[in-house]
Parts: C-alpha cells; structure tokens; sequence
C-alpha cells in the first residue's frame, strides 16, 4: 500500500489594505472636509454680515435718540468711544468684525445736522456697499 501525501496549500491572507482601498479613503475624506470648510467660511461670513447690519441699526436708533433730545445729529461719531451717543447705547466702542479696508463703518452728517448716513461693505463683495439713511 502506498501512500501519497498530496500537500494541500491553504490561501495565504496577507494583512493591511489595498492602494485601492487607502486612495478611496483619502478621496472621500478630502471630499468631506473640502464641503465642510466651505460651509464653515460661508457661516463665518453670514454672521459677519448680520452683526454689520444688527450694529448698523442700533446706531440708527441711538441717533434718532439722541436727536429727540439734541434737535440736531452730531457732527461726527468717535467709533472707538461711541462719542456723542455713548449714553444710548450699552457698548462702549463698534468696530467691523474685520475692521480691515473697505471693511469699515462710516458716519456722515447731512442737511446740516437735519440727517445723516451710515455705511457699510457686506461680504463677500467689497464693492457691496450698503447705506441707511435718515432726511
């Protein structure tokens, strides 16, 4: 009787992944963070935009106040101190949130102290620049 012994080879599993397997990895990755990134700026740049015109607006009615009580708009506002109208707002200074050129606030007094103009620039355009305006 003779035996054979036939060896039998078993599939050999190597450990770790494919360069298939890490490429599409990475890509979905980069995907994923690059839609995040662009959501963040555009939030970051909404709430930008909103504190302009929330800020805008309460130095509006500060104004109107303070020409109830003055029968005139100042001549000039000191954006640092909030001089003249610093007794009708509850902050002491009011700044762009980049406060970089043309990302700034202006004042202007006009028909000799009867109205005035505030302006601004809303991103992501610096050519956007919006005003409020009161005879």
């Amino acid at each position: 009787m003779s035996h054979f012994f036939t060896r039998t080879t078993r599939p050999t599993y190597q450990r770790g992944f494919t360069m298939i397997e890490l490429l599409v990895v990475t890509t979905i990755i980069i995907v994923l963070s690059t839609i995040g990134l662009v959501s963040y700026r555009q939030a970051t740049m909404r709430t930008r935009n909103s504190k302009r015109q929330g800020d805008m607006e309460t130095v509006r009615q500060a104004l109107v106040l303070y020409r109830t009580d003055n029968s005139t708009y100042p001549a000039s506002i000191n954006w640092n101190t909030m001089s003249p109208i610093e007794s009708y707002l509850s902050v002491t200074s009011m700044t762009d949130p980049k406060n970089t050129n043309p990302y700034t606030y202006t004042y202007t007094q006009t028909n000799s102290g009867t109205g005035f103009t505030l302006c601004y620039y809303l991103e992501p355009d610096p050519g956007s620049q919006r005003c409020l305006a009161n005879p």
